[in-house]
């Protein structure tokens, strides 16, 4: 007992992990295995993203070990820690907010890692994200065309890096149009506010209220139409990735694809180029949103498909067109 002990002591001093691949190889059984950390495994923009990666490992004989970190950086350190001491041999991660620097030791002792959605901080990975900021700039100006001029701006929760570009996109729209922004039709922390609904209300309430909604996420447009509905008030939503059975909709939404099976296809390839062997320098590939008017039948719609615009650098890189996703290092 003693001995052991010690042992145990020796270890942590030494920062020693224990290695399960070397015992499934020491018994005989082989396990190759790739970790994937969303923010939420019940959310079906990430269930998109997780059945595409194991789709595409599969026939790799790759197994797929899936988490969640609900957007906590430290539930995040933990379960990256978990997966490293079990060896996987390769990390897909939609990174929750904060510094992720504590990867650079795993990274420069061989650990593949990929960020996909939202870029890490404070390391250089692999990184596929969607023009954010891009698609949020179009979906207002429709809006502001369609003659919308007090168009609130919803947000699950500001840290999230694809928040914060969604509603850069939102400030240059206006800017374009030589608008200017009411800040309390800006709600970036909905998840975070001590009566989401309430909040809402006061949005989509009072004498000047907002006439259109520009959504980050889904979640909160759902919670907006739900609010607006119970208010009597009909307005226009643009929102990130989808609204369910939106074609029921009296006033059906914009919606901005970012394509979780894009994502998901492209960060997987990117991890298996650097299993199979890829060198050089982190690569970043950011793809162009799609539009999509969920409810029109026809060109009458009242917001038509639209081309992105040419697309910005993103970290010296030139960004790829509708057409095909350009890789750069």
């Amino acid at each position: 007992a003693e001995t052991a002990r010690r042992v145990l002591e020796a270890s942590r001093e030494l920062g020693f992990r224990p290695n399960h691949l070397a015992r499934s190889l020491a018994s005989g059984r082989q396990s190759a295995a790739v970790g994937l950390v969303v923010s939420s495994v019940s959310d079906h923009f990430m269930a998109a993203i997780t059945g595409t990666v194991e789709g595409i490992l599969a026939p790799r004989d790759l197994q797929l070990v899936t988490a969640s970190h609900g957007d906590d950086p430290d539930r995040q350190r933990r379960l990256v820690r978990t997966l490293v001491e079990r060896r996987v041999d390769a990390l897909l991660l939609v990174p929750a907010p904060g510094d992720a620097t504590y990867l650079q030791p795993e990274i420069e002792h061989g650990l593949v890692v990929v960020a996909v959605d939202r870029p890490l901080e404070g390391v250089e990975v692999d990184t596929v994200t969607v023009d954010n900021r891009e698609g949020a700039r179009t979906a207002v100006a429709r809006l502001i065309a369609a003659g919308h001029r007090r168009i609130a701006m919803l947000g699950w929760d500001r840290r999230v890096w694809t928040v914060e570009e969604r509603h850069a996109g939102y400030l240059a729209a206006f800017a374009d149009a030589g608008l200017t922004v009411d800040p309390d039709l800006v709600l970036l922390d909905y998840a975070l506010a001590e009566d989401p609904e309430a909040a809402l209300e006061a949005l989509l309430s009072g004498p000047d209220p907002a006439t259109a909604v520009m959504s980050a996420q889904h979640s909160a447009a759902r919670s907006a139409l739900r609010v607006a509905q119970r208010l009597g008030r009909d307005v226009d939503i643009a929102v990130f990735d989808e609204i369910h059975d939106a074609d029921l909709l009296v006033r059906p939404p914009l919606v901005v694809v970012s394509g979780a099976e894009r994502l998901g296809a492209a960060a997987t390839t990117l991890l298996l180029e650097r299993l199979d062997g890829a060198a050089g320098p982190s690569r970043r590939v950011v793809l162009a949103p799609e539009y999509v008017d969920a409810g029109a039948p026809d060109a009458h719609a009242r917001f038509q498909a639209v081309e992105p615009t040419p697309l910005r650098p993103f970290g010296g890189s030139t960004r790829p067109d509708r057409a095909a996703a350009q890789v750069t290092s």
